[in-house]
């Protein structure tokens, strides 16, 4: 029998430490009969509530997927209109214009589907049954590099970035803030071994580790906070 399980972890940055300032990224999951899961949000920094705002981020996901559950068809325009409804009714009454956040998922139903969307930047990505990798990124060939995409009354559908695949071929989806996708030189073999060996342990352990592994991330003069969220699948025995 095949299950699908998550794990992740969010630290605050040293330089959100050193402002005072809360940890602006957030992380989500959800396990239900009619399906799973992760989604994580990263609230911009020049924004003074954006900490509200990624959290209702994941809040807003979590509830636009379990608006699309019975449907046979997902329109994307739909579930980014739900999620923008949801994200604007969580921060109420709090202007938007100071929750900001970037949005990335992961979602399974009975389908057989996996479904990975993305506003703003940071990282989505597919680890393959045949150890492939499939990168979902923000595309900013048209913009500013120091412009992203985020969650506001004026997000477009034309700012996602959507990507659909079978189930079947995926071993895991991993979400990445840009706390953590900034730094990464070798994003293909950083998602082969940290999924690789994540997914063998527990999910308590291997939440544990992940906090581990970003609280002593590597590169010293990084200050952004840094999320990671995990979907994978594993094979259990039926009782």
């Amino acid at each position: 029998m095949i299950l699908w399980k998550s794990f992740g972890a969010s630290v605050i940055g040293p330089g959100h430490i050193r402002d005072g300032k809360p940890n602006q990224d957030a992380w989500a999951a959800f396990h239900h009969t009619w399906g799973d899961g992760v989604i994580a949000s990263d609230g911009l920094g020049s924004k003074s509530l954006s900490d509200f705002g990624s959290n209702a981020a994941c809040r807003a996901v979590a509830c636009a997927v379990y608006a699309c559950r019975d449907k046979k068809e997902i329109d994307q325009t739909f579930l980014y209109d739900k999620i923008k409804s949801n994200w604007l009714s969580f921060i109420a009454p709090l202007e938007p214009r100071d929750c900001s956040a970037t949005c990335l998922f992961a979602f399974r139903l009975s389908d057989g589907l996996i479904r990975t969307g993305m506003l703003g930047d940071g990282l989505i990505a597919v680890l393959k049954n045949d150890d492939t990798v499939l990168s979902l990124t923000e595309d900013k060939t048209n913009g500013f590099s120091n412009i992203t995409s985020a969650l506001s009354t004026k997000t477009a559908d034309i700012e996602w970035r959507f990507q659909t695949l079978q189930e079947e071929l995926c071993r895991a989806v991993l979400l990445c803030t840009d706390g953590v996708s900034d730094d990464l030189t070798d994003t293909d073999s950083f998602i082969r071994e940290f999924i690789t060996y994540a997914v063998d342990s527990a999910c308590v352990s291997a939440s544990r580790n992940a906090r581990i592994m970003l609280e002593d991330w590597p590169v010293p003069m990084h200050s952004d906070d840094k999320t990671i969220a995990c979907l994978f699948r594993r094979e259990v025995e039926d009782e």
